[in-house]
């Protein structure tokens, strides 16, 4: 299944939806939180879970949770040359520019189970999650969403260090 996800205009927080192929509404996300923030995540204006960043000194930590359990905890990993990512409770990982939005998830067999890339040259964040393990669909949403909120909080640092020097 492909959906694409389009996130209204906001500095620290995310706020959007994502639309099927047929441009039909599917879900919504949003934060009111700018702090530490909470991002709910409803399907057909259902809440089927949300993301929670964890205060951390010096890496991002976001909670997913699915319902009222916390499945998993997505975690930046320090390598020489980049970063990577697990939510080590269930075995997946994400490989590619993250930065960029153009990323693949794999699960605990090494199966692509999506692929994310983003539109370029938009005024506003626009990339689709091309979704192959439907079963898992929901959880890669939550994660697409928790990958998206780190994004911007590594953008919003490195804005402030720029503009302190």
């Amino acid at each position: 299944m492909k959906y694409y996800l389009k996130e209204n205009f906001r500095l620290l927080h995310a706020d959007g939806q994502l639309y099927n192929e047929a441009g039909e509404e599917v879900y919504t996300y949003k934060n009111k939180n700018v702090f530490f923030p909470r991002i709910d995540l409803c399907k057909y204006g259902i809440n089927i879970g949300h993301i929670k960043e964890q205060f951390r000194w010096f890496l991002d930590h976001f909670d997913i949770v699915y319902g009222a359990e916390t499945v998993g905890t997505l975690e930046e990993k320090l390598r020489f040359l980049g970063s990577e990512m697990w939510i080590h409770e269930l075995g997946w990982r994400i490989e590619g520019d993250i930065f960029s939005m153009n990323y693949d998830v794999y699960n605990e067999n090494d199966e692509v189970i999506a692929v994310v890339d983003q539109e370029i040259f938009r005024m506003t964040q626009r990339f689709y999650i091309d979704i192959y393990d439907e079963d898992n669909e929901e959880l890669i949403v939550l994660l697409v969403l928790a990958v998206n909120q780190f994004d911007k909080n590594k953008k919003a640092a490195a804005a402030a260090a720029a503009s302190a020097h």
